[in-house]
């Protein structure tokens, strides 16, 4: 019997800008298959975009000097926990 994979991203919004890397088949197809949902605008619409008023330098200022990829990990986890809460 095989056992089906389980996304730990099932039911997670990714906001897109439609930039040619995002829209390419392979990335539609992984962020489908693992269950991410993609939410799509404009292709430039700044009003839309939380990224050119501040999420980019807030992340950068959060993520920055992690000396390893379990230090990222847990660093990106609890930067996008704490702005789920804010409903970015």
């Amino acid at each position: 019997m095989e056992t089906k994979k389980v996304s730990r991203y099932k039911g997670i919004k990714l906001l897109q800008d439609n930039a040619r890397p995002h829209i390419h088949s392979d990335v539609i197809n992984y962020l489908t298959e693992e269950g991410i949902i993609i939410m799509s605008h404009p292709p430039y619409s700044p009003d839309l975009a939380p990224c050119d008023y501040w999420l980019n330098d807030y992340i950068k200022r959060n993520l920055t000097d992690q000396p390893d990829e379990k230090s990222l990990a847990r660093a990106v986890s609890k930067v996008m926990k704490k702005n789920s809460e804010r409903r970015i």
